[in-house]
């Protein structure tokens, strides 16, 4: 019998179309996890996004959330399954 493992990990949830694109966001975080979207909201910015590749290395220190003046980012603390499933 097989148990999948569970890891703590933080979790970066950004509202895209509160987004006004200052980037502060990137500039700040330690693991370059944030970047910017080749997309662009409903107020024509080219909004910040988790780089999928690299948010599991998200330390949590909340610089990003803490430096948005739009109050677009929180982070929280989840669990991910080894087969990738975040709860």
């Amino acid at each position: 019998m097989l148990i999948s493992e569970r890891r703590k990990t933080n979790c970066i949830v950004i509202d895209t179309e509160k987004c006004k694109a200052c980037h502060y966001c990137i500039s700040v975080c330690p693991r370059d996890i944030i970047g910017t979207s080749k997309e662009i909201n409903r107020l024509g910015y080219n909004y910040a996004e988790v780089i999928s590749d690299k948010a599991h290395e998200c330390t949590g220190c909340k610089s990003c959330a803490i430096m948005c003046p739009d109050i677009a980012i929180s982070v929280y603390r989840c669990s991910r399954s080894e087969s990738g499933t975040i709860s």
